[in-house]
């Protein structure tokens, strides 16, 4: 709920327009006043389960605040942009909802999951209205001065984006009792999945701000890399972090990164104990236990390690493409190391 990406530096800066644009927006859709607003505001972290406001900083938007760093490539860059973040923030937090349905993620015990405290149904209706109000978001953009054509290039990003994060949920949703993923298939779900969200929101952002199709492309391009590694390092946390809970994720046997090494590579006495664990009609804590054990003496963990670096030498070539400014290629450096060292 709101992002839990540690707060990264060069981005922090961005949040205020970011917030505000979000505020101006989700205020203007909530005049007739029904709850179904108040659970969307929950979900943005602004109040609590009784609708009252919540006393502390504004999450740091990070999804919005990359579209806005996006934008600023151009000298250019519009004011308006912050729309642009917005309207990413409000897709990210509508995927959030479901996604929480569907691995039975019940959040935390200081901030439930909007389908924990109000239930399913409803939850899917604050879903689907968090994703509305995204493309209304961008439909502003017009009255802020932008051309139609302009304003229907930038929607058209935002439902790329959707339509192909969609496919890799479908995909991964798949994958969960199967035990013959590879490495590469793994890949195209995951750059089509986090790739997606995060190289479809620096498109956004330099699409708002009419930069080329060549560098549009190399920004998606650059996200979906950082996307790929920033779920490997996420799955070798949700494995070996034993401070904290298994995640929904790997209890509803998705397939992590280290799991499909071993299932590709390993032996067969080691693929046959994986196999073991994900044949069981539910896993639990235990299970996970285990499968990290497995895995560890497989030296999948140090392989995983292996694909990150890998990722990182890409994503530094990438990085050149959209920047010839040194100063500029350190701060994205910056930008890529938090995004990929921070866990979602």
């Amino acid at each position: 709920m709101a992002d839990v990406w540690d707060p990264i530096t060069p981005l922090i800066e961005r949040r205020a327009p970011v917030e505000e644009a979000l505020r101006e927006h989700v205020e203007r859709a909530s005049v007739s006043g029904l709850p179904l607003y108040r659970m969307m505001q929950y979900q943005l972290g602004w109040v609590d389960r009784d609708g009252l406001d919540v006393p502390h900083e504004p999450p740091q938007r990070t999804l919005g605040s990359l579209c806005v760093e996006a934008a600023s490539l151009s000298a250019s860059a519009p004011s308006d942009a912050a729309y642009a973040g917005a309207a990413i923030e409000l897709f990210s937090e509508s995927v959030e909802v479901h996604e929480q349905m569907q691995t039975g993620e019940a959040g935390s015990d200081e901030l439930p999951a909007v389908w924990w405290v109000w239930g399913p149904a409803q939850a899917i209706n604050v879903g689907d209205g968090l994703h509305a109000l995204a493309r209304l978001a961008l439909l502003q953009l017009q009255e802020k001065g932008q051309s139609p054509e302009s304003t229907l290039a930038t929607m058209s990003v935002l439902d790329d984006l959707a339509l192909k994060y969609y496919e890799g949920q479908y995909i991964e949703l798949t994958y969960q009792e199967r035990v013959d993923i590879t490495t590469a298939q793994y890949s195209t779900m995951v750059r089509s999945k986090r790739g997606a969200l995060l190289g479809g929101t620096l498109a956004l952002g330099a699409r708002v701000a009419g930069i080329d199709d060549s560098t549009v492309k190399s920004l998606w391009d650059l996200g979906a890399s950082v996307g790929e590694a920033a779920q490997v390092r996420a799955d070798v946390a949700t494995l070996w972090d034993r401070s904290a809970k298994p995640e929904g994720r790997v209890l509803n046997k998705s397939k992590l990164h280290p799991v499909v090494q071993v299932l590709e590579s390993g032996t067969l006495a080691q693929k046959r104990e994986i196999g073991g664990i994900y044949f069981k009609r539910v896993m639990e804590a235990a299970d996970v236990e285990h499968l990290a054990d497995v895995l560890a003496n497989a030296g999948a963990r140090e392989r995983s390690e292996e694909r990150i670096t890998e990722l990182m030498a890409e994503v530094e070539g990438k990085i050149e493409l959209i920047s010839a400014s040194p100063e500029a290629r350190d701060r994205w450096t910056e930008v890529v190391e938090g995004l990929i060292n921070s866990q979602r």
